[in-house]
C-alpha cells in the first residue's frame, strides 16, 4: 500500500511539472529589443526578464545597461545578435542595415518591426504591437490606455493662445550643435506642446551664433544623452533672447525624443519649461 501511494504520489508530481513545462509561453526566453523606446515598453508590461541582449540606445531603465548590446541600432550585425541566440527580435524599422534583418531570418530568427508615427495615439499603437509580439495583449491595452490617457490630460493644460518660438538643439558628436528643422522627431515634439520651431529646413543642420542670432528664438532646448551639456549652447546663443532671459534648458534626447511609454512625463516636463505657471 505504501508502495502504490508513492508512486502515485510521483505520478502527480511528473503531471504537474509537465503541464508547467508546456504551459511556458513561446516568447519566455531569448528575446532582443532593437530601440530604446521598446525596451521600455517590454519593462513596463511585465516583460523585462524575457530580455537576453538590447542595442546601444535602450539605456531606460537601468536594468536594461546591465544586458549584453548588440551594437548601436542602426549599425547591427547579424554575427553579435546570432551570439546571443535570439528566438524573437522586435525591432524599429529605423533599426539596420536591412541586410542584418535578412540573415536574422534566414537563420531562423522570428523577426518583428515597428514603425508608427509620432503621435500619442502612435506610442498607444507602438505599446500595442509590442505587446501584441509578446502574446500579452491585454497588458498592452492598458499600458496604452494609461499612457494615452495621461498624455492627453497634459495636453489639455498646454495653453493653445500661446506658441512659444523655440529652437531644439542636439550636441552632434564632432560635428557641434545641431539644429532640428521639419520632418524630425524633435518638430513632432514640438508640435505636441504647441511651439513654433524657428527653423524651417529639413532634417538636422548645423547652427552658427548669427543663425541662432537671426531666428531669435524665445526658448532653447538642448538634447543631451549624457551629462547636459547646455553650457557650450550657451556660448552660441549668448545674444538670443533665450540666452537673455535665462530660457536655455538641458533636456533628456531618451526621455523627450523617444516616444515611448513615458511620453507624458516628457510632455509634462517641456510643458513646464516653456509655459510656466505662475508662483
Amino acid at each position: 500500500m505504501k508502495n502504490w501511494r508513492c508512486r502515485e504520489v510521483t505520478m502527480k508530481t511528473i503531471l504537474c511539472l509537465f503541464l508547467t513545462i508546456v504551459s511556458l509561453p513561446a516568447t519566455a526566453a531569448g528575446l532582443v529589443s532593437i530601440d530604446g523606446a521598446l525596451t521600455e515598453i517590454i519593462y513596463r508590461l511585465g516583460a523585462g526578464d524575457r530580455l537576453v541582449a538590447v542595442d546601444t540606445t535602450s539605456v531606460y531603465p537601468q536594468q536594461a545597461q546591465q544586458l549584453p548590446q548588440v551594437g548601436y541600432m542602426r549599425q547591427l550585425s547579424a554575427e553579435g545578435i546570432l551570439s546571443v541566440k535570439p528566438d524573437l527580435v522586435i525591432a524599429s524599422r529605423d533599426a539596420g542595415p536591412e541586410a542584418v534583418f535578412e540573415q536574422l531570418k534566414a537563420a531562423g530568427v522570428n523577426i518583428v518591426r515597428i514603425k508608427t508615427p509620432d503621435t500619442v495615439d502612435g506610442v498607444a499603437d507602438k505599446i500595442q504591437q509590442v505587446a501584441d509580439a509578446l502574446e500579452i495583449p491585454e497588458k498592452g491595452q492598458a499600458l496604452a490606455r494609461q499612457v494615452t490617457q495621461e498624455s492627453r490630460q497634459v495636453l489639455a493644460g498646454i495653453p493653445q493662445n500661446l506658441s512659444a518660438d523655440t529652437l531644439f538643439l542636439l550636441g552632434g558628436a564632432g560635428r557641434g550643435l545641431m539644429a532640428a528643422g521639419q520632418h524630425t522627431r524633435a518638430q513632432a515634439f514640438m508640435d505636441l506642446v504647441n511651439a513654433n520651431n524657428v527653423f524651417h529646413h529639413q532634417g538636422y543642420k548645423p547652427v552658427t551664433a548669427e543663425g541662432a542670432l537671426q531666428a531669435a528664438p524665445e526658448f532653447v532646448l538642448v538634447g543631451h544623452t549624457g551629462p547636459a551639456n547646455s553650457g557650450s549652447a550657451r556660448e552660441v546663443l549668448a545674444m538670443t533672447p533665450a540666452a537673455q532671459n535665462d530660457r536655455v534648458h538641458s533636456v533628456d534626447v531618451g526621455l523627450v525624443l523617444s516616444f515611448g511609454p513615458r511620453l507624458p512625463q516628457a510632455l509634462k516636463q517641456v510643458a513646464g519649461l516653456l509655459y510656466p505657471q505662475p508662483d
